[in-house]
């Protein structure tokens, strides 16, 4: 199965729509790195999310030294965003934002990068 790492504007858009179970439907795990969850997800609908399906996934020393590098790189991401970006990097999964400079940064990584509606299609 395909597994597509979200950052956080995602899952809210698709829950904004109405379209979070469905979206959990799709023939796609769904995962965010540990540090997202625990600061944007936990306690903003995250054991709703758990249920659903969306697996927490920790980054190695390694994945950690590449998200503060991405952060350091490119000030205006969050540290959840880059923390996603790395663990997309680091397990060849393709990264879920709307985030443009998030979405730049995986062009210039060379990570499969793509907006919502994308899995929808």
């Amino acid at each position: 199965m395909r597994v597509l790492v979200s950052d956080t504007s995602v899952l809210v858009d698709l829950e904004r729509g109405s379209l979070l179970e469905a979206s959990f439907r799709l023939p796609y795990q769904f995962s965010v790195p540990d540090l997202l969850y625990e600061r944007e997800l936990k306690n903003f609908g995250g054991d709703d999310l758990l249920r659903l399906g969306l697996v927490v996934e920790e980054l190695d020393g390694d994945g950690v030294a590449r998200a503060l590098a991405y952060r350091q790189r490119v000030p205006v991401l969050t540290v959840p965003d880059s923390f996603a970006l790395a663990l997309a990097q680091a397990r060849e999964w393709t990264l879920l934002t709307g985030d443009g400079p998030l979405r730049q940064l995986a062009a210039d990584e060379a990570v499969e990068c793509h907006g919502v509606l994308w899995a929808h299609g």
